[in-house]
């Protein structure tokens, strides 16, 4: 890129080779994050769906053992209606374990979406020390440009003899810009360099939270798992 007076800007490059490493790990663990949710909604919606159909089975059997119950003429038709009123308790319970589960499973699995928001605010630290860099090099950039004219005009006017007044005063100028452009920069560069320290700092905090949180998820999801299975064993 080049600027209004010839100077070439240095490119926007981050030399810190671990933050680089720590960047593409994040966003590969957010492309994970985000199979992982919509997996997880899938889960929620079925189990959903087969609470709602069984709660549906319990109550058609419900009516059918009502009919039969009332209408029965026949031992077979009695037989039939226990059978039935057996079904129906069973499907009722299964529809309400279901609930449960999915209760429990929405409770754990929730941890993927809060880590997927989170994201949201490490994108926003990575745009705000992007942004930091580029202003550093930018102010860097004016500096060799500003340098390049004074130099520039100071050739020009030792050309000229006793010097050349209007070329001096316009050195003079460059060089007040250089003083308030360098002041500048210092302040660009402390700044930098605070994002930096504290996107250390935030990603360290972050990678410990990531692991405590996705333990505690696993550990909970997973023992929420046995009743279940072992309801659904009673209810046969």
């Amino acid at each position: 890129m080049v600027t209004d007076w010839g100077g070439v800007r240095p490119p926007l490059v981050e030399e810190d080779k671990e933050f680089l490493e720590k960047k593409q790990k994040m966003q590969d663990w957010e492309q994970q994050l985000s199979s992982a949710s919509q997996q997880a909604e899938a889960l929620v919606k079925a189990q959903q769906d087969m609470g709602d159909t069984m709660g549906a089975l319990g109550l058609a059997f419900v009516k059918l053992t009502k009919f039969e119950t009332e209408e029965a003429l026949y031992e077979s038709q009695r037989i039939r209606a226990v059978d039935s009123k057996r079904v129906a308790t069973a499907a009722v319970k299964a529809s309400r374990t279901c609930r449960d589960l999915n209760t429990q499973t929405v409770k754990y699995l929730d941890t993927l979406h809060e880590h997927l928001g989170i994201m949201l605010s490490v994108h926003t630290a990575f745009s705000d020390r992007a942004s930091a860099l580029l202003t550093v090099q930018t102010l860097m950039s004016d500096l060799a440009s500003l340098q390049s004219r004074i130099e520039k005009l100071e050739a020009a006017s030792s050309k000229v003899f006793g010097g050349d007044r209007t070329r001096l005063r316009k050195v003079h100028e460059l060089r007040e810009t250089i003083r308030a452009t360098e002041d500048a920069k210092c302040c660009a560069l402390r700044e930098y360099e605070r994002i930096k320290e504290n996107n250390k700092i935030e990603l360290s905090r972050l990678d410990r939270e990531r692991r405590e949180d996705f333990l505690e998820m696993l550990k909970g999801y997973v023992t929420s798992q046995t009743p279940w299975i072992v309801a659904s064993f009673s209810v046969c």
